[in-house]
């Protein structure tokens, strides 16, 4: 979910932001959808993606249980052992942990896209409209339409960050990654030497 972290980050930091330019790709935009969406997939490939999550999770609780049943918060072992997706798990641990009242309150909170309107600086977005997680339905258009610091790239094939097409093993999504850093740091470098010799 960095993608989700970065984005919120860049826009939280509005003009006080210390970075040129940002890529952010396969952001989930809505992380309580975004779980909602995977907890509800039971024969299609995304499923896997929630089952490799909630494993994570919960061997990421098993690892810190002890310090974890130290905070001040009822928590139910075995409810959180048992959770059967990532929102149930969201429920009786992570939302708890961090002090908030459910999981939606949390993930809307932790969710960029709040934060995008704020966005200051240049920013590509590389979506792929075959992610099986940041599915196109909560792409929020408007607001990247709206902000004229956003640009949408949208790809026919990719997967989630996978970009494999034609060039296996390796990845082709690096190119267009650091093709418009190239193109926001000349931008940049050439506005710095214009205000200097003003």
């Amino acid at each position: 979910m960095g993608a989700n972290i970065m984005t919120k980050y860049i826009g939280e930091e509005n003009y006080k932001c210390p970075l040129t330019a940002g890529v952010i790709v396969g952001c989930p935009y809505d992380m309580y959808k975004v779980i909602e969406h995977l907890d509800s997939q039971r024969f299609s490939f995304s499923r896997f993606y929630d089952i490799a999550i909630l494993n994570f999770l919960k061997n990421a609780f098993r690892d810190n249980k002890d310090q974890i049943l130290k905070l001040p918060v009822d928590m139910d072992v075995k409810k959180i052992t048992s959770s059967s997706g990532i929102m149930e798990f969201t429920e009786e641990m992570t939302r708890k942990a961090f002090g908030y009242n459910s999981a939606k309150e949390l993930l809307d909170y932790s969710s960029c896209k709040n934060y995008m309107d704020d966005i200051k600086i240049p920013t590509l977005f590389l979506n792929s409209l075959d992610d099986p997680i940041c599915i196109k339905s909560l792409i929020p258009f408007e607001k990247i339409f709206n902000n004229p610091n956003l640009v949408l790239a949208l790809t026919e094939n990719g997967g989630h960050i996978g970009y494999m097409g034609g060039t296996w093993p390796t990845s082709w999504v690096e190119h267009p990654v650091t093709e418009f850093f190239a193109s926001m740091l000349k931008h940049h470098s050439s506005k710095s030497q214009r205000g200097k010799s003003g």
